[in-house]
């Protein structure tokens, strides 16, 4: 992603391009690098390559990329 990017949160939804992330996924085993394309909130495929330049790409390299994690710890009172 440039240093000029808006923030994701302000993005219109569409595609989403995230590069050589440590991907781990429990449900399906898998635990290895690679890339992932996400359209519109979804995970459309794992890919080589992005589909067009204008596709904002994120450098994951020595990140997780994994399904979203919740702290479970709570206090109800």
């Amino acid at each position: 992603m440039s240093p000029h990017s808006p923030p994701l949160s302000s993005r219109p939804a569409g595609s989403l391009f995230i590069r050589g992330g440590r991907i781990i996924d429990p449900a399906s085993g898998r635990d290895e690098i690679g890339d992932i394309l996400v359209t519109d909130g979804r995970i459309a495929e794992s890919t080589a390559a992005p589909r067009d330049a204008s596709m904002p790409v994120i450098d994951a390299q020595g990140l997780i990329v994994a399904p979203g994690l919740i702290d479970m710890h709570v206090h109800l009172r």
